[in-house]
């Protein structure tokens, strides 16, 4: 009987294969489906695609999202159907960065265009492309002034800007260059070569006056460097100054709470006006080496910086990055940073001790894997900092020989295992955490526990 049942099933299955196959005749096994209504067949194209075909619009616009932006104009060359596509993936990027870094290990995107106006044509493109979404924008790898009309076009929702002037000829930034900006809230310029951009920041200050009702933080920055297209016509003591109009200026920036700067010279009525002002929070850079002017040959022979009395910025370490390129050690209070500042600090390739202090539970993973080549590390304050992380920052400096981790996510795992690469290595390492633990249980020739929480109790 169950033999009968069997056949019977089998019966049924190929009955209703068949009938299947009389009403959808299916021609070929390939990608993209097309529908005849009067023969009711499902037929496939005879072509030789891959299976990201199959994907609907949405979805693949969704794994467009995964390219970085300035890599997605290659994205349209693929098909039309691509082209189409890659339309609904731009409003996904609110932040471009595009950074210059003196000592960078990779080359930026731009470095592919060899001509200022080949790198200027391609941002011209992106940004029509992507502009419109963008809320932040770094285009300090660019360093060239024709960019800022071109932003003004296409960026009407910019929140923060970061831009880096070298110099270039007969280029003006003309009064109304931010006129479209009118949500811009954070303002960074940088100037490289100094004693070739008294006029540029003359333009500067004035272009101010259209963001009088949004900008909240200006931060200016003079790189000196030793230039050699100008040290036979200017001496390079010849300092850059602030133009006369700045202090005007400066009383009609409304929403003004910070102004940060360095390398520039005030004139006794600015210094005046920003010494006397309560309202507004001022950052002298030049302060903190207790100069009225860095020089050049300072910038490079320094290699201790104790910058814990200061409110740091991620601004300030990205100059610090890029000019300090003999600094070893480092002091700061991370409070005020975010991701972009710590790394600031990954690309000075000569620091070997770092040591923040504070809380700050918004910089994660991202940049803190970034560390690396460290013999002293504190860490302090923050949840986001797990016996992974912790590892891998661990793993990033062989020759470390201090590591502080308390108030953080690390647990008596993250020890056990500190514990056994230092026996691996044959070298000393320094261990301190914040909760108590046996001590004696890790401790060998090589390692060593510190509980600040005991030691403080004490």
């Amino acid at each position: 009987m169950l033999s009968n049942m069997s056949e019977v099933g089998k019966k049924r299955k190929l009955k209703s294969e068949n009938r299947f196959s009389k009403k959808c005749k299916v021609t070929r096994k390939i990608s993209t489906p097309s529908f005849n209504k009067k023969n009711n067949e499902i037929s496939y194209e005879n072509h030789d695609h891959s299976i990201i075909d199959c994907v609907n619009d949405d979805c693949l616009a969704e794994i467009f999202t995964y390219v970085p932006v300035w890599e997605r104009p290659k994205i349209a060359l693929v098909c039309q159907k691509w082209k189409r596509v890659l339309d609904y993936s731009w409003g996904s990027g609110k932040k471009l960065q595009l950074t210059h870094w003196e000592q960078a290990e990779y080359p930026n995107c731009l470095k592919k265009y060899p001509t200022p106006d080949e790198k200027l044509s391609f941002l011209n493109s992106l940004l029509y492309k992507c502009g419109r979404y963008l809320t932040q924008l770094d285009l300090t790898a660019y360093g060239y002034s024709d960019i800022v009309p071109v932003i003004n076009k296409y960026c009407p929702n910019l929140v923060k800007l970061r831009l880096r002037f070298i110099f270039d000829n007969n280029k003006i930034l003309f009064s109304d260059v931010f006129s479209r900006l009118s949500k811009l809230k954070v303002l960074t310029v940088i100037f490289q070569y100094h004693v070739r951009h008294h006029s540029k920041l003359y333009y500067l200050i004035i272009a101010l006056e259209s963001l009088a009702d949004t900008l909240t933080d200006v931060t200016l920055f003079n790189w000196q460097g030793d230039d050699p297209c100008t040290l036979d016509s200017h001496p390079i003591s010849t300092p850059c100054e602030f133009p006369p109009s700045t202090l005007r200026v400066l009383r009609q920036l409304k929403a003004l709470k910070r102004f940060e700067f360095g390398g520039i010279k005030m004139s006794p009525d600015v210094e005046e006006y920003l010494t006397n002002n309560r309202t507004l929070e001022v950052i002298f850079y030049d302060h903190y080496i207790n100069k009225d002017v860095i020089k050049p040959n300072q910038l490079m022979s320094i290699t201790t910086l104790d910058l814990l009395k200061y409110k740091v910025s991620d601004d300030s370490l990205y100059t610090i990055a890029n000019t300090m390129k003999q600094l070893t050690k480092l002091k700061i209070n991370w409070i005020w940073i975010t991701n972009d500042g710590i790394v600031a600090i990954s690309m000075m390739n000569n620091l070997t001790y770092l040591c923040i202090f504070g809380y700050n539970d918004s910089i994660d993973s991202s940049s803190i894997i970034l560390l690396k080549n460290l013999i002293y590390l504190m860490l302090p304050w923050s949840k986001k900092i797990n016996d992974d992380l912790a590892m891998k920052v661990l793993e990033n400096s062989p020759k470390m020989e201090m590591f502080f981790v308390p108030y953080t996510s690390v647990t008596v795992e993250f020890i056990r295992k500190a514990a056994e690469i230092s026996r691996n290595r044959k070298q000393h390492l320094t261990l301190a955490v914040s909760f108590i633990i046996d001590e004696e249980a890790y401790e060998s020739p090589y390692f060593k526990i510190i509980c600040t929480t005991k030691k403080t109790n004490n």
